[in-house]
């Protein structure tokens, strides 16, 4: 959970676990060349979850969270980009991948050194 944003940042529910393989699966259809974004697998996954029945709805931050969770446990290689989200088995694009996520990581810890001078 990360301060000042613990309702979107809380772990995941037992009801997002258990929809975490219809995410994951989802995500397999999408590759490079036809990446899906956000806002559409918002749409899609709460058009399916309702039309089964399901009274969890899925929102854009909790989405990011479990694309946390599916990357953390490794459980497929997933990819995001401005374009959106996809899965690649590439090994260059899997590096990028990770070089982007470190260069956002040591920009928010250099904003937070930043910070720091007002204390």
């Amino acid at each position: 959970m990360i301060t000042n944003f613990e309702e979107h940042t809380h772990e995941l529910t037992s009801e997002e676990i258990e929809i975490l393989p219809i995410v994951v699966h989802g995500f397999r259809n999408y590759k490079k060349d036809n990446p899906i974004k956000a806002e559409l697998i918002v749409t899609r996954m709460n058009e399916f979850l309702t039309a089964r029945g399901f009274k969890i709805r899925m929102t854009q931050p909790r989405l990011r969270k479990m694309v946390n969770y599916i990357r953390t446990n490794g459980i497929i290689p997933l990819i995001a980009t401005s374009h959106g989200y996809f899965t690649s088995d590439c090994i260059e694009t899997i590096a990028e991948q990770i070089k982007s996520l470190q260069e956002r990581a040591n920009s928010i810890q250099r904003c937070a050194e930043g910070l720091k001078k007002f204390l």
